[in-house]
């Protein structure tokens, strides 16, 4: 069996701590990792590592890979792709990919940012789907519900038709509390968890039949994908392949196929599942204290009753609350209802809307070579606190309208400032004038760090000007 991990979505609703270009799916939201490398972790006893393959959006590629290389995961497994255009074409590239190179492959597709507590049950449902799946069957977990929810689509059961398996009545929406309870009280409804098992021929018969203007241009987008050069050799489509993937349109495979075909079944799993697609869903899969409160980071909670409040390094006091969310990040904070989690992606919007960079873009940003944050900023400088890893390096670059000023913090670095290259340890400055090509490194085995300030009156880092990289970063 195959294994592909859908991993383009944006996470809006776990904002602040899921942005834009840090996604819910990169963050350590629930257990020991983050929700991607615990998906990955969770599908190792049944798909090995060499097949498994992953979609997400070219701006998340490289944060992906530094993820998944603890698992050895093969780089050119990966498929960047240029814009969101959901998961009929998605999916429909992958099956292409893999069917290109086995035929009789079976695939199985998983959310990258899911939650399942029952593995052992998990990895049998997925052994007895597989088996569906040789026959012909385009298979879709369903979720006994637990509660009527209104964030979920639903299946409804059908006829049996094979043991503890049924055809798929229909495909439900996301209905109101009313029609949700109705479905709750029904018992033969189920929730959608978007996880599937189908043979690639089948699926790819499928959206032939009903998705016509994808399929036709599968093979052409197959055939344009290219080694991206740099450290991580993943897969990105050429100018042909973006043009084409970019112009198709943008649809759920439920959409495209799965509400139309006439080979869907259901396979009830009961594998303690859980999206967390709001906050709110931390009450269901998070460890909670006597009073009911779901409570990280540095947090004093008193008098506090079923709240969920995620701090970080700085204090975050609380009195008295009850039933509401607060989630503290270094550059913004949320507070609200837990009833009204699910707006926190309308209150995204908002931001971005009236230009609030908070909404896209957190203070702290992942890099391929580590990290850095804002730490204050003004008309004409920017302080930073830079975190480079052992063996890692930034580009060789220029800046046309700023200086740089670094002092080491810890570490050792190795410093090349146009023709001259050094080591600077603990304490050690150097400053870098406009249009001066350098580069740091990490030469030693342990974390460096750097305090960086920046002088000039166009601060802006798109102000880069690189002359060699190892990430092949423009």
């Amino acid at each position: 069996m195959y294994g592909v991990i859908l991993a383009g979505g944006s996470g809006t609703r776990f904002w602040p701590t899921s942005r834009e270009k840090s996604p819910k799916q990169l963050q350590n939201i629930v257990g020991t990792g983050t929700m991607l490398q615990n998906t990955v972790q969770r599908l190792l006893p049944l798909i090995s590592i060499e097949n498994l393959y992953l979609a997400t959006n070219h701006q998340q590629v490289i944060e992906t890979l530094r993820q998944l290389d603890y698992y050895g995961f093969s780089p050119d497994h990966l498929i960047a792709e240029p814009c969101n255009r959901n998961t009929a074409l998605a999916i429909g590239v992958m099956s292409k990919v893999i069917i290109n190179n086995d035929p009789d492959a079976v695939i199985a597709i998983f959310p990258a940012d899911h939650v399942v507590t029952n593995s052992k049950n998990f990895i049998k449902i997925l052994r007895k789907a597989e088996t569906l799946a040789q026959k012909g069957y385009l298979v879709t977990l369903g979720i006994p519900p637990t509660r009527p929810d209104t964030g979920f689509g639903y299946l409804q059961q059908g006829s049996e038709i094979e043991d503890g398996t049924y055809k798929v009545e229909q495909f439900a929406e996301k209905p109101d509390l009313p029609k949700a309870k109705q479905y709750l009280q029904h018992g033969k409804y189920f929730w959608n968890s978007g996880i599937f098992v189908w043979k690639a021929s089948t699926i790819l018969e499928e959206l032939q039949n009903y998705a016509k203007n994808i399929y036709s241009q599968l093979d052409a987008i197959a055939s344009s994908t290219q080694n991206a050069k740099g450290r991580y050799a993943y897969l990105e489509l050429n100018e042909t392949g973006n043009k084409i993937f970019s112009s198709l349109p943008s649809l759920s495979i439920d959409y495209a196929v799965m509400e139309n075909s006439s080979r869907v079944v259901l396979l009830p799993a009961d594998i303690g599942w859980n999206d967390v697609g709001t906050w709110s869903s931390l009450d269901d899969v998070s460890k909670k204290d006597p009073e009911g409160n779901v409570i990280n980071g540095n947090v004093l909670a008193q008098d506090c009753n079923n709240s969920i409040i995620q701090g970080q390094k700085r204090l975050i006091a609380v009195l008295g609350l009850k039933d509401t969310i607060v989630v503290d990040s270094p550059d913004a904070l949320l507070v609200c209802t837990k009833e009204r989690s699910q707006e926190v992606k309308d209150l995204v919007e908002s931001l971005n809307k009236n230009d609030h960079p908070e909404g896209k873009q957190s203070t702290f940003v992942n890099k391929p070579w580590g990290s850095y944050t804002i730490l204050d900023s003004g008309p004409s400088h920017v302080l930073k606190r830079i975190e480079v890893l052992p063996g890692e390096a930034l580009s060789l670059q220029s800046h046309q309208h700023r200086s740089e000023h670094w002092t080491i913090v810890s570490g050792i670095a190795e410093v090349t400032r146009d023709n001259e290259t050094f080591q600077l340890r603990s304490t050690n400055c150097v400053t870098i004038p406009k249009n001066t090509k350098h580069r740091l490194e990490n030469s030693g085995s342990e974390l460096l760090i750097v305090i960086e300030i920046q002088f000039g009156y166009l601060l802006d880092e798109n102000d880069i000007s690189r002359y060699e990289d190892r990430y092949d970063r423009i």
